[in-house]
């Protein structure tokens, strides 16, 4: 590398390892993101410390655990006066040491459209998150369509939140966040080094992909749910199971049979692949700015999802 690299932070929300091909998976083909473990470092084992969204997050801000960053649910996030606690985040580190620094996509920042030290955001929020006027909505607008919830969609609560999502491919969250990533490389012509975060909305619920996505993956296809053990369970983990089950976003999952989770994990196989296409484009627009040999790509996400392991749902 020549000079001081660039930085590229791939992040989709709530990726399970054991989705990906480079990691075992024999139910879909991610070429894209094992070219990376293939050139790189594959970690095998590498755990969040935060199994859950904001403070998995702003652990990877600070270099902080929650304990010492004060984020410890999902309704808390860094405290404004953070830099006076000496706590920086790395964009701000950067930023300082002559680096041009970005966000594109999630970032699951509160306010949703604060800084943490970037210099140039292109905000693409949560899926559920449909009051919030970003760059998203403002594109969607744009073209005439509008946010839609899940439970907008044909059979949304029969089948758990698996949908197929009415807006079309190409203005999709995934692929809005990945082009416009793949754009800011190659309009880049200030000489500075970057550092860049991508933070893909997918593959978190509700699982929504696209029509010509979803129809490569069969559920029976898909590998099983872990067994929920019933005899002799703890009276915690027996709660935790009962109010995991409990109606949220929209979905009852007091019913949650075999064929529910098989199909859960089509829809999420198919995000998952949607995904690996845009890395792909983004790794294309690397090379083509000439920037690919001296970036240093870092692949990773906050953490995963049960999908129906052990009786669960959703983060994990």
């Amino acid at each position: 590398m020549a000079g001081q690299p660039n930085l590229l932070f791939l992040m989709p929300d709530q990726l399970r390892a054991d989705f990906l091909s480079c990691y075992g998976a024999e139910f879909i083909d991610t070429p894209n993101i094992d070219r990376l473990a293939r050139e790189g470092v594959r970690y095998e084992n590498a755990y969040t410390p935060s199994p859950i969204c904001v403070p998995a997050r702003a652990l990877l801000l600070t270099g902080r655990n929650a304990i010492k960053n004060g984020v410890l649910t999902n309704n808390q996030f860094l405290r404004p006066d953070l830099g006076e606690c000496g706590i920086h985040t790395w964009p701000e580190i950067l930023g300082g040491a002559g680096y041009e620094t970005s966000a594109i996509g999630k970032m699951h920042f509160y306010p949703w459209d604060i800084s943490m030290g970037f210099q140039h955001r292109i905000v693409a929020e949560d899926k559920r998150w449909l009051l919030i006027n970003d760059d998203y909505q403002k594109r969607l607008k744009s073209k005439g369509y509008r946010k839609l919830h899940g439970d907008e969609h044909e059979g949304y609560q029969e089948n758990r939140g698996a949908i197929v999502h009415k807006i079309p491919w190409e203005l999709s969250w995934d692929h809005f966040v990945g082009s416009e990533a793949a754009r800011h490389i190659r309009d880049r012509d200030n000489g500075k080094p970057f550092a860049m975060m991508v933070g893909f909305p997918g593959p978190h619920c509700p699982y929504d992909p696209s029509l010509e996505y979803l129809e490569q993956f069969d559920p029976d296809d898909m590998p099983d749910a872990v067994p929920l053990v019933e005899e002799n369970v703890p009276h915690l983990r027996r709660q935790n199971v009962n109010g995991n089950r409990q109606p949220w976003n929209g979905v009852d999952y007091t019913e949650f049979t075999a064929e529910h989770k098989k199909k859960i994990r089509a829809h999420y196989a198919a995000l998952v692949k949607q995904i690996d296409d845009e890395v792909g484009d983004i790794l294309k627009a690397l090379n083509e700015s000439g920037e690919l040999e001296n970036t240093v790509i870092v692949f990773a996400s906050d953490h995963g999802d049960h999908l129906g392991d052990h009786g669960l749902i959703g983060k994990g």
